[in-house]
């Protein structure tokens, strides 16, 4: 990279790419009156929306991550934010749920080709600080969220869909000319598909990562949960109209959100400079405090007790995003980098992020949505435990990355 000024700048680069990620994907999310009311979809049907977003991202995030590994990551990363735009921009001319269903979908093939790739960068970028600068990232996506929400609720459907997809044309032809290495490491392989199964299937040898794998997939269960459902579970029981509701979760998702996640970053690398087992202690640390403060939501059904619940728990949930891209790329070798973070994606995606708005919608449909808001207060709990049995294995894991790494022939200290 040409200067530390310019390492800013990619940084920079991607975090507002990022926010526009975050606003694409869940400007839907304040929008489920309008497509009622238009399309007469059920529960069950709006949030097969987010859920077949999930599914193609998660699907389409291994080949991408991998090809990232062994291609242009630019021409990548630049193409997937031009074609996740375009089908963004498309979505406002739906004409049934088949129409939006595809249409969502395609939103996920072009985020797919940005996220392992970017964490990848970013973490090569500031390699003593990458939990920090993911972080900081990271904050991009909350404060996407908020103007999501806010667009969706304010330009409602279809209008909203056609305003916040044109910012993302113009970032991804930035990002096309970025001045940063077309590869991390030149690999050694001939790529072909063997070898991308192959090399996502390695990156999941560590211990550390197996365990980070259980975390993440609750933990993506309950966030997905939470990011389709909270506004209108909201107004469904806490006695708010939509226009009440959106300016509150604005500002709980802006301050808690973003404070949560550049936080978590700031205390994992502290931690992790004082034990090899720090990033993973904290996002445990996050997870196991957000228990009571997602019983609460459930609980707690007007005022101050509940949106207090709300921001605590959006805080202490948010702690994770940086100190998990970066104990992935603690632990994986330099060229599996982008592969091993988009296999993370996968699974997350797969079966967390993918099926929790579905899950939530038919139980909403076939039960309460209140009573189903006690499904991810229960996977917040599995991903704290799972995280602090990562943290047993992380020294190790570290220190065998570090024997790999290390040239034939040289001995360690």
């Amino acid at each position: 990279m040409r200067s530390r000024r310019y390492a800013y700048y990619v940084v920079g680069l991607l975090t507002v790419i990022n926010f526009f990620n975050y606003v694409d994907r869940l400007v839907l999310v304040t929008m489920y009156d309008d497509l009622r009311a238009k399309f007469a979809f059920s529960d069950a049907q709006i949030g097969s929306f987010l859920a077949a977003f999930f599914v193609v991202h998660a699907v389409a995030t291994l080949p991408l991550g991998w090809a990232a590994d062994h291609f242009d990551r630019r021409k990548i990363i630049g193409l997937g934010v031009i074609i996740w735009s375009l089908a963004t921009f498309l979505s406002a001319y739906a004409w049934g749920f088949v129409s939006m269903l595809v249409l969502r979908g395609a939103v996920g093939v072009g985020e797919a080709a940005y996220g392992p790739s970017a964490n990848a960068i970013l973490c090569e970028t500031f390699p003593d600080k990458k939990a920090r600068v993911v972080g900081i990232f990271n904050g991009g996506m909350f404060a996407g969220a908020c103007v999501g929400l806010a667009a969706g609720g304010i330009l409602g459907f279809p209008t909203a869909f056609e305003v916040v997809a044109v910012p993302g044309l113009a970032l991804g032809f930035l990002a096309l000319v970025l001045d940063i290495p077309a590869q991390r490491k030149r690999p050694v392989a001939r790529p072909h598909f063997g070898v991308m199964l192959r090399d996502g299937w390695r990156t999941l040898r560590a211990p550390t990562l197996r365990w980070m794998l259980v975390s993440g997939v609750l933990i993506s269960f309950a966030a997905g949960g939470y990011t389709a459902w909270i506004v209108d579970f909201t107004t469904r029981y806490k006695g708010l109209t939509k226009q009440q509701a959106i300016p509150i979760y604005f500002v709980i998702t802006a301050t808690a959100g973003v404070l949560g996640v550049v936080g978590g970053g700031v205390i994992g690398d502290w931690l992790q400079r004082r034990n090899l087992a720090g990033r993973t202690r904290t996002i445990a640390m996050g997870f196991l405090a957000s228990v009571p403060f997602a019983v609460g939501v459930v609980v707690f059904d007007h005022g101050v007790p509940y949106f207090t619940c709300g921001w605590l728990l959006f805080f202490f949930i948010a702690f994770y995003n940086g100190p998990m891209a970066a104990t992935i790329d603690d632990v994986v070798d330099d060229a599996d980098a982008s592969t091993a973070q988009a296999t993370f994606v996968f699974f997350l995606h797969t079966l967390g992020t993918g099926p929790s708005s579905f899950v939530l919608g038919f139980l909403s449909d076939r039960w309460t949505l209140r009573g189903a808001f006690l499904l991810p207060a229960a996977a917040v709990l599995g991903a704290g435990l799972a995280a602090l049995q990562a943290s047993r294995h992380v020294a190790g894991d570290i220190r065998a990355r570090d024997l790999r790494a290390r040239p034939l022939g040289v001995a360690s200290a």
